[in-house]
This record gives structure tokens, C-alpha cells and sequence, in this order.
């Protein structure tokens, strides 16, 4: 099972741009290949208008070990463009994550894990190159059920760690530390 799916993490996370047919047809084949247990979900997004377009690509994977653990992870891609006159812009970053989630009782579980960031690719019309760095995030969140079943409300601590890109300079040289709490309510359809 591990190897399917580092092979399928593998090929969406990596740089690829293959019609869409071709990402489906692997995200059924490893729905076959996987135990049954295994919930694996495959979400896209785009944002277009005049001089913009964002896109970005989600595998994600649910893999219950016992009735209380579950392992939680995924793999995404996201590139961007902007077009104005003559300035333009195209950035990708790919994002890996691992999260075990404990369910403490029917309305509630925990999680703790690490999401990965790749150092995100930056190109311009100009030639610019800017030195971004790779990041982790340590994140720590709890899930309650909401009003109804098909709600829920999650409360997440996250610190982003960025790393150093050199040893004097911007803020990315000497590193960086963003620390959060977030709050999400989520309503299901």
C-alpha cells in the first residue's frame, strides 16, 4: 500500500503537466490498488481572470489504522501566473503533508504532523531571481462536530518555519517563524 501511494505522490507532486484524463485515470487506479478502508480524494482548483490565472492540484488520503488512529496526509501543486503589460509573473510550490489524527470520542479527535513546502519557483519577465526558501509547519489541531453531523469546527496551532537562504540580508536570510491559531467552521452539502 505504501509504495502505490509514494508512487502516486510521486507523479502528481512532481512537475508534470498532463492532460486531465491521464491524473484521473491514475487516481482511479490507485483507488483500485488500495484497500478498501483507504478514503483517497483528488480536488483541483482554478482562479482565472484578465492578467491572473492560479491553479493548484490536491491528492489527499485518509488511512484508518485502528477504531481510535488514522492517518491523514497528501501531496499538492500549485502554480501561478500574472500578466500585466509587461510584467510577468510565474510561481510553483509543491506541498507534502502527514498529520495521524486520534479520535478521542464520536465528536471529537486530535491531530499533530508536518506539512512540507518546497522552496517555491519565482520567475519574472525582468530575469529577477529571488532566493525563496523551504518551509515546514508544525501544526497541532482539534476537531469538534458541529450543530449538525455534517458540520464541524476545527481549531488549529500551526508555526511555519522558514529556512535560511544565506547569512545576512532580508528577513528569509537570518530565517523566519510565523506562529497561528485558526478557527474554521465547516458546513457540508
Amino acid at each position: 500500500m505504501f509504495k502505490y501511494l509514494c508512487l502516486l505522490m510521486t507523479l502528481i507532486g512532481s512537475y508534470c503537466q498532463a492532460e486531465e484524463y491521464v491524473v484521473s485515470k491514475g487516481v482511479n487506479w490507485l483507488k483500485g490498488v488500495m484497500p478498501e478502508s483507504t478514503s483517497i480524494e483528488f480536488n483541483k482548483s482554478r482562479i482565472k481572470f484578465d492578467g491572473c490565472r492560479h491553479r493548484e492540484y490536491e491528492l489527499s488520503f485518509v488511512q484508518p489504522l485502528n477504531k481510535s488512529l488514522a492517518l491523514e496526509g497528501g501531496v499538492s501543486y500549485a502554480r501561478g501566473k500574472l500578466q500585466w503589460g509587461i510584467n510577468d509573473q510565474k510561481i510553483s510550490l509543491k506541498r507534502y503533508s502527514l498529520l495521524p489524527r486520534f479520535t478521542i470520542n464520536h465528536k471529537m479527535s486530535v491531530s499533530a504532523g508536518l506539512i512540507l513546502q518546497s522552496a517555491p519557483e519565482f520567475t519574472t519577465s525582468q530575469g529577477l531571481d529571488i532566493n525563496l526558501p523551504q518551509s515546514k509547519i508544525y501544526m497541532v489541531s482539534s476537531r469538534f462536530k458541529g450543530i449538525r453531523n455534517d458540520h464541524q469546527v476545527d481549531i488549529a496551532l500551526s508555526s511555519h518555519h522558514w529556512e535560511a537562504t544565506g547569512e545576512f540580508g532580508g528577513m528569509f536570510d537570518r530565517g523566519l517563524i510565523d506562529n497561528k491559531v485558526n478557527v474554521n467552521y465547516s458546513a457540508f452539502f
